[in-house]
């Protein structure tokens, strides 16, 4: 079953609140200062029943140009308007500003409910009716019903609410998203129970009991209740307005903008990416404008950067991003509304495209056009370009900044299978695997291009260039699947597959030398300087041979003075377990007889056998960590 909430909208004294209640039976201004104002201030709610298995949420929201930020808390979550406009006065300019937003926002079902026409003639009806048409078509909204009415007698209520029932019955199934998430519009105590929020469900479902997130502070709150339509429920659904109660928050504690969620698919954001859309009749704006953005019951100030031009003229779609002043919580495919900054106009709206972009290019060819793609095709295009541009993306990220579920995903991905190339629950394109491994090899040549006699590239350096913000267990992952036919993994280094160090006939010769000298000496070995003095090398070349050495595994590095023949190492590691096999532990003074050392190079050997874990240290023994 799908629900939906009806809104209405239009200038102040155009008749809102009372078709509300000639509609619904409820009187919706809830605060005595509005009923004796007689404007709505607050956001006001009622069930609409159509039928006996259809009932509508009812939104009515303030005209007066000063509360248009309620306006816009109850518009963001409507599936259909009633635009209210009077016979008496037709459009005004909170009709504009109104039908501006609505058509910002997405929504597409408009119905015109004509209120007041018995104070007209029927020649001044219909002119009014064929203004409203004539402004509506301008504003892209074709063949919108328009109903008159008059909220006293009930005349034409019935017909409007056919017309509802016709509309509403005639849109698709609502998709109820993957996760649940809910605007707070009011806040308030009540007597016994404690905190109780309202607002409209956007997505997904809220259960009693659930435990749900406060945005953006961050709190975990517990529902004790839930009520639809004044009813006790234990379940609210993807467009229903709901009303919960949290009593372990008090109402100071929740700052007004809000959102309720059981997930954290919503990340505070200070930078967005999107598409930018001015008003065709609102003067011309530039990169750096000062404006005012807001987002369901959520607002703050910001800066419009443009990223097509310096310049968007009115009518116009352009790329864009938007500097917060203060955080938002947001998704792909969010509408935001951008009014000036001093909140006095609406000056157009941006689709969400990334909710906190990792950069973004100004005047750059391949970033726009890869960032249209995110925004112009069709999901499975969307998928791949977002893949694309976050390699090793994870299904709960995808879900989070596509606002799809992940099955919708991973049906996808199973299509695309050649292509979608999946591991350790991380996503990367084939393509951008090969794209990467060119990368690595490129700058791996870089590197040895620069340092001849080294065997490769240190795994960890290799990190540290691509893969910075990896895990080591998730780099090590990443790295078996690179290497293939053309990168190749030896200890811890990387190289281009089938890599030899070019030696020369003298670097052999130094090379046979240093090995000679290191075999010869057994564990009782020179540090590095001393080497360099007696093969009469300069330090900086001995450095060179002896990192090679290091690289192809030819020796061992024990500590900063002491590095062993690989021959040398594991002879002496096989004497030592031997001795422990036999006498089940071994004392560092049976140690140094056995290999004929001294306690200089015995301790550090047996330090090192300790940490590589092939022994263990209890008291003055060492005991074999498998036997």
């Amino acid at each position: 079953m799908s629900f939906y909430i009806v809104g209405t909208a239009g200038h102040i004294d155009h008749g809102k609140t009372e078709l509300a209640k000639a509609l619904t039976g409820v009187q919706t201004d809830r605060l005595k200062e509005e009923q004796q104002r007689g404007m709505s201030i607050k956001l006001g709610f009622a069930p609409l029943k159509l039928t006996d298995e259809i009932t509508l949420g009812l939104v009515d929201v303030p005209g007066h140009e000063k509360f248009i930020q309620q306006m816009l808390s109850g518009a963001s979550g409507m599936d259909l308007v009633l635009l209210v406009i009077a016979a008496t006065e037709g459009i005004m300019p909170q009709t504009k500003e109104h039908i501006d937003i609505i058509s910002l926002l997405g929504i597409k079902n408009v119905i015109v409910a004509l209120t007041k026409k018995c104070l007209v003639e029927d020649d001044f009806l219909n002119l009014v009716i064929d203004d409203i048409k004539d402004y509506l078509l301008d504003r892209d909204f074709i063949d919108t019903p328009i109903i008159p009415v008059d909220s006293i007698s009930h005349e034409g209520i019935d017909s409007l609410k056919n017309k509802l029932l016709e509309m509403i019955t005639s849109l698709p199934a609502k998709d109820l998203g993957n996760y649940p998430r809910l605007p707070i519009d009011r806040v308030f105590t009540l007597q016994g129970h404690g905190t109780v929020v309202t607002g409209t469900l956007w997505s997904g479902e809220i259960s009693k009991g659930d435990q749900l997130k406060v945005f953006p502070i961050d709190q975990r709150v517990k529902v004790r209740n839930i009520q639809v339509h004044n009813k006790n429920v234990e379940t609210a659904y993807a467009g229903q307005r709901v009303a919960l109660n949290i009593p372990d928050l008090s109402i100071k504690e929740i700052p007004s903008g809000s959102v309720l969620l059981k997930e954290n698919i919503i990340q505070p954001t200070y930078k967005v990416s999107g598409v930018f859309t001015l008003l065709k009749d609102k003067p011309s704006m530039h990169n750096l404008d000062k404006i005012r953005i807001h987002l369901g019951t959520g607002e703050t100030t910001g800066k419009l950067i443009l990223l097509e031009g310096d310049d968007i003229y009115p009518g116009e779609e352009k790329l864009a991003a938007l500097y917060l002043d203060k955080a938002l919580g947001t998704v792909y495919g969010d509408n935001l509304i951008v009014r000036k900054e001093n909140a006095s106009e609406t000056l157009g709206g941006f689709k969400i495209i990334e909710a906190s972009p990792t950069k973004f290019k100004r005047m750059d060819k391949d970033f726009i056009i890869e960032l249209r793609k995110k925004s112009e095709g069709s999901l499975e295009d969307k998928l791949i370009s977002l893949i694309y541009s976050f390699p090793f993306i994870t299904l709960d990220k995808i879900s989070l900044k596509l606002a799809i579920s992940k099955d919708e995903i991973q049906e996808i991905v199973s299509k695309n299978s050649e292509r979608i190339l999946v591991f350790d629950n991380q996503y990367l394109l084939n393509e951008k695997k090969i794209s990467l491994i060119e990368e690595i090899l490129e700058y791996i040549e870089e590197k040895l291009t620069k340092a001849p006699l080294a065997a490769g590239v240190a795994k960890e350096e290799i990190r540290s260039k691509f893969f910075k913000e990896k895990s080591q267990k998730n780099f090590n992952n990443i790295i078996r699947l690179l290497i293939g036919n053309e990168l190749e993994s030896t200890g811890e280094l990387l190289r281009a597959k089938g890599y030899v160090v070019n030696l020369s006939a003298q670097d052999k010769k130094n090379i046979d030398g240093i090995i000679s000298v290191f075999s010869n000496d057994g564990l009782n070995v020179k540090n590095p300087k001393e080497m360099a003095e007696l093969l009469k090398l300069p330090y900086d070349k001995y450095s060179k041979y002896h990192n090679y050495l290091m690289d192809i595994g030819e020796l061992i590095k024990i500590d900063e003075n002491i590095y062993l023949t690989k021959f040398v190492y594991e002879d002496a590691i096989n004497k030592i377990k031997q001795h422990c096999f036999a006498n089940e532990s071994i004392e560092i003074a049976t140690a140094k007889d056995i290999l004929n050392t001294s306690r200089k190079y015995i301790v550090p050997f047996m330090e090192h056998l300790d940490y590589i874990k092939i022994t263990k240290r209890i008291e003055n023994k060492r005991v074999l960590t498998r036997r």
